[in-house]
């Protein structure tokens, strides 16, 4: 009888240990990244507004750590990356990250007190390790935008490695500009114009409504 007990001891025991080593759901991961960023938003607006290098070191820290930094530059790079070193895969990379949050801090800035996000529910098979997470973004007076986080389970934990507005993806669209870059400039011209700041490329997404 005590060694059953035991027996169902260790086997409840196993089973909380798996729980708390699953991972968190990839819906849940956005959502409270989001809150979280929107939290510091209200409450450090102004500081925010007054010191820009701030404002993006606190969207690298919470939002970035979300995004699968490695496989995003590998897709936009496409057939480039076979190309590449490892220092430009690296510096890229790195480039293609600051320049993201360069382009949309101001916007984060500006519409954070009228944006409101409606999160889909997440259609999610049993064991899958690709998931998209849906979304729709309000703000008074337009249409709302869908919004799909393609996601991948990296090392235990769901990352981010597109975003869809409007059924467009980032990923190509970058892709593509960056690809007509390369093709007229080269590869090592392209990330030295992304880290000087002197080419920054905003992928021309329609997002319906203003």
């Amino acid at each position: 009888m005590i060694k059953k007990c035991l027996m169902f001891l260790c086997a409840a025991l196993l089973a909380v240990q798996a729980q708390a080593n699953a991972p968190k759901p990839p819906d849940q991961v956005i959502q409270d990244a989001t809150s979280n960023l929107q939290n510091l938003l209200r409450e450090h607006h102004d500081e925010y507004k007054a010191n820009n290098a701030l404002f993006q070191k606190v969207v690298n820290d919470a939002v970035v750590p979300h995004f699968d930094l490695p496989q995003i530059a590998q897709l936009v790079l496409g057939r480039n990356w076979r190309n590449a070193t490892p220092d430009q895969r690296t510096r890229f990379q790195n480039a293609f990250k600051n320049m993201l949050i360069n382009a949309y801090a101001s916007a984060l800035l500006e519409y954070y007190d009228s944006v409101t996000v409606e999160w889909k529910p997440l259609r999610m098979p049993a064991n899958a390790t690709d998931v998209t997470v849906n979304s729709l973004l309000k703000r008074p007076g337009k249409q709302p935008v869908a919004i799909g986080f393609a996601m991948s389970l990296v090392d235990n934990d769901w990352k981010i490695y597109d975003i869809t507005i409007l059924d467009v993806s980032l990923v190509t669209s970058y892709r593509d500009q960056f690809g007509a870059e390369i093709k007229k400039n080269g590869l090592e011209n392209t990330i030295q114009g992304i880290e000087s700041g002197k080419l920054g490329v905003k992928p021309e997404v329609k997002t319906g409504g203003g």
